[in-house]
């Protein structure tokens, strides 16, 4: 059996900037007012994802045959839709707020990456991007653009 060289190296690199992210976050300055979970939480917690990625990785190289695979095919107008909305971005932003940029890019990259259930994607896009701004405005602090929505949310 071969041992994957590239997969090996990658596994190991994550495993590494893991332990990096890990040792950043164990240097964070909390003050005391944080009583249970503080600044440090969510670089542990990607810590801990990166970590268990890179064994994975790890493990597949070790233990698993080299396969080849067929070259892909690169999509250049998937590449160019989903750059054009990733800019877009930045100008609907603000205008638009954080929920209806957030949707509109979901919506364009299932799209480009050949979902056509529009429906589905316009629920599931505007749960998530509700969601994060929930997440971020109440469960963080972190005040994202209303635009539109200014007001109600």
């Amino acid at each position: 059996m071969k041992i994957s060289g590239a997969g090996l190296a990658i596994g190991l690199g994550f495993m590494a900037l893991a332990g990096l992210v890990a040792f950043d976050a164990a240097s964070l300055q909390v003050p005391p007012s944080y009583a249970r979970v503080g600044p440090q939480v969510f670089p542990y917690l990607i810590a801990s994802g990166m970590a268990l990625v890179g064994l994975r990785l790890v493990w597949e190289a070790v233990r698993e045959p080299i396969r080849v695979h067929v070259q892909p095919v690169t999509d250049w107008k998937a590449v160019a839709m989903i750059s054009v909305a990733l800019a877009a971005q930045y100008f609907i932003l603000k205008p638009l707020g954080f929920v209806f940029s957030a949707l509109i890019l979901f919506l364009t990259i299932a799209h480009a990456f050949g979902s056509r259930q529009y429906v589905r994607d316009l629920v599931v896009g505007l749960v998530l991007a509700l969601s994060a701004y929930v997440g971020f405005r109440y469960g963080l602090g972190i005040g994202l653009p209303q635009g539109i929505l200014k007001g109600l949310l």
